[in-house]
């Protein structure tokens, strides 16, 4: 088969990949969770945040696709200023564990994949911070309950494929993102470091090009047998 094939069930497999959850914006959404010794406890509550809050920052941002976007990163410390309020600080240091969402949603999934890749471009998190690449499926019909979660742990100088089956996940809402987990932080502390990512279109897994490769291969020996009819 010639290059110019293999090339073309590539391109149309990427295609099928990123139209998979297009949407415009990155949006917000903070769980928090009591504090076990730097830990998530019991779960308190989930909102709606502004990306500004959550302290993620978009660098860069396409029209009309979320591929080759850029983000910025950062733990969450708005609250621990709140009213010196205890319920959010412990003397110097927060005292409630955040996990700040960042994605783009479909609100009814109708595609039978989706796919979620991209490279982290440094990562300067300090200790106690973590940060994943996720996809997630929710459940609106059972209390929103978490259905499919995907993650890749974010690691500086690598990048991140995730991909899900959607099959059985047909009308749900399917979120592509990135989480920041730890306390609400301290700013007096100093900075805590932050993660670039920028958000690229999937690579097929090898089984995949090796199918694209064979459906190519065979679609050209069928041609070669109508030519010698």
């Amino acid at each position: 088969m010639t290059k110019k094939s293999v090339l073309l069930a590539l391109t149309t497999a990427l295609g099928l990949f990123a139209s998979t959850a297009r949407a415009e914006g990155w949006v917000g959404y903070m769980n928090v969770f009591d504090n076990n010794a730097g830990a998530p406890g019991g779960y308190i509550f989930g909102n709606p945040w502004g990306l500004a809050d959550l302290k993620t920052t978009v660098a860069v941002s396409n029209t009309g696709t979320y591929l080759g976007d850029k983000l910025v990163l950062e733990p969450n410390f708005n609250t621990y200023a709140d009213n010196n309020d205890g319920f959010w600080r412990n003397g110097l240091f927060g005292n409630k564990f955040m996990e700040a969402n960042t994605f783009v949603e479909t609100a009814s999934i109708n595609t039978a994949s989706a796919s979620f890749a991209g490279t982290i471009d440094s990562y300067t998190l300090a200790g106690g911070y973590s940060a994943v690449a996720f996809i997630k499926v929710l459940n609106p019909s059972n209390s929103y309950s978490l259905d499919v979660y995907q993650t890749a742990n974010l690691i500086s100088g690598s990048t991140f494929n995730l991909a899900a089956d959607l099959s059985a996940h047909q009308g749900k809402i399917l979120q592509l993102g990135f989480s920041v987990s730890g306390l609400n932080a301290n700013a007096a502390n100093g900075s805590l470091g932050s993660v670039a990512v920028t958000v690229g279109a999937p690579i097929p897994e090898p089984s995949t090009y090796s199918a694209l490769v064979g459906l190519a291969a065979a679609g050209l020996a069928v041609g070669l047998r109508r030519k010698r009819r």
